[in-house]
């Protein structure tokens, strides 16, 4: 009698390729993109959401650039249990710049990894094979299923014990 609960989940190989939705990237970074990864390209969030529901995607892959307002929809819609149409999916966000606060909020949101250009589509491709072979935990609660949003430092306790 075998236990399959110790089985860990197949690695995706160097060979196969991972399909992405992509999320408000620019004509250069798709075509990059499409040279390592099958990709399927939306401009808003309600498309991505409606493609997700014909388009099997391994991976989100969403650009910030001026506004994160498309970026949160999508990660709302994403990690809403009873609308997502793809529970568990990673989500890699894009990020021409950052600060602690933007990228705190989109892991908060859901965000499973963000990344700061420039990029190359080898590292972004690499970075989404290891998502999908190490995924991180998930939870589910009412209103959200997605990664565990309690990874991140809470720095508002200043005590030597927090859970004391």
């Amino acid at each position: 009698m075998s236990d399959t609960s110790k089985t860990s989940p197949p690695a995706v190989s160097q060979a196969t390729a991972l399909k992405a939705l992509l999320l408000r990237l620019r004509t250069t970074e798709r075509m990059a993109l499409a040279e390592v990864l099958e990709i399927k390209a939306t401009q808003t969030a309600a498309a991505a959401l409606a493609e997700l529901g014909k388009f099997t995607a391994d991976v989100v892959v969403t650009d910030i650039g001026t506004s994160d307002r498309e970026t949160t929809a999508l990660l709302q819609g994403l990690r809403d249990p009873a609308a997502s149409p793809c529970k568990g999916l990673p989500v890699i966000c894009l990020l021409s710049h950052s600060s602690p606060e933007q990228v705190r909020g989109l892991v908060r949101g859901g965000v499973d990894h963000v990344m700061i250009k420039p990029i190359s589509a080898a590292a972004l491709r690499d970075l989404a094979q290891h998502l999908c072979a190490n995924p991180l935990p998930q939870i589910s609660v009412p209103k959200y299923t997605g990664p565990d949003r309690r990874r991140l430092p809470d720095e508002s306790f200043t005590g030597p014990n927090r859970r004391s």
